[in-house]
């Protein structure tokens, strides 16, 4: 079982939003905060536990319209740089002068973000799985995948036009962004299902018709999604419309400007999601930086694999913290 937050608040942006926060373990030890996936996923207490909380302060949040975070789904001043100004808000709030940043797909990609505005509050950086935000990640996802799971991209697109499905991200995107709730739940159905798929994928399942149909609720196609789940793929649609409010090379440059503090980069040898490749590009733009390969690795955290490896990284951190 998770620990218990010992402390969990709502914290308002004064911009129409408000942030679920929690902490965990020792509250006068080093600090760390998680920043999830996304956007729209939410956190999820099981993170904690890559901490040793008898010696970490663990700081957890949903960002805005995310996870417990309010209103739901709201895409109203909601950018990247305004989830940037939240976590400079939150340490400051809680009284925190530096601390560890660990960040995963999405999270990774604002992580990067954090540190080309406040790299001096950051004692190190461990990045999972890493998003950076370019063309090339959203023509493999959307696109180059469908030869890896054709059953799937095939459900994905089906009804569609050449044009369409020549366009999957810009197709979903003016379904989830449109006035149209049931073109919108629909769209956020055939996102989900098709992310599942590649999810299943990545562990070596069978794409088959029969593999697509589920109990998930996604997976019931005269049914609405649940107001969660359009929230999260409206979330989505958003930001990706929006090229994420930033560059590849806004990131790049970012990574590079960690030279001179610990920074580990984490990539599955598997990831469909997020292509190694990025994890390449990172090091690349920061020589100093380690990147851990996940030999036979994913995407999610929940794998095994990666959960270990991010284990290891945080502890390798924190002990270097602790001579610092």
């Amino acid at each position: 079982m998770p620990a218990s937050a010992y402390d969990q608040q709502m914290l308002d942006t004064g911009d129409g939003h408000r942030l679920y926060l929690a902490q965990y373990g020792k509250p006068t030890a080093p600090a760390a905060v998680v920043l999830h996936g996304g956007p729209g996923s939410g956190t999820s207490p099981s993170v904690i536990e890559w901490f040793d909380l008898s010696r970490q302060r663990v700081v957890l949040f949903d960002q805005r319209g995310s996870g417990q975070s309010l209103p739901h789904g709201e895409l109203v001043n909601n950018t990247s740089q305004r989830l940037v100004a939240d976590i400079e808000h939150i340490r400051s709030h809680l009284g925190i002068d530096r601390w560890m940043v660990v960040g995963g797909s999405w999270g990774a990609t604002l992580a990067l973000l954090y540190t080309a505005q406040h790299a001096d509050r950051i004692r190190g950086l461990v990045l999972r799985g890493s998003f950076l935000a370019s063309a090339r990640e959203l023509q493999w996802f959307f696109q180059s995948l469908r030869a890896m799971v054709p059953h799937a991209w095939a459900q994905l697109t089906e009804g569609w036009s050449e044009a369409q499905q020549n366009d999957v991200l810009g197709t979903l995107c003016l379904a989830l962004l449109g006035s149209d709730n049931g073109a919108a739940s629909d769209a956020a159905r055939r996102w989900s299902n098709y992310e599942n798929a590649l999810m299943r994928a990545m562990e070596g399942k069978l794409d088959s018709p029969a593999s697509l149909a589920g109990p998930d609720e996604s997976d019931k196609p005269h049914q609405p999604v649940s107001a969660r789940t359009l929230g999260k793929y409206r979330l989505q649609a958003h930001y990706l419309s929006q090229h994420c409010f930033c560059t590849e090379a806004d990131l790049l440059q970012a990574a590079a400007a960690m030279r001179d503090k610990p920074m580990l980069i984490i990539h599955g040898t598997h990831d469909l999601i997020c292509p190694p490749e990025n994890a390449i590009k990172l090091k690349e733009a920061n020589p100093n930086a380690r990147l851990m390969w996940v030999e036979r690795g994913t995407h999610t955290p929940a794998d095994p694999l990666i959960s270990g490896a991010l284990q290891q990284a945080v502890a390798e951190l924190r002990e270097s913290e602790s001579v610092a």
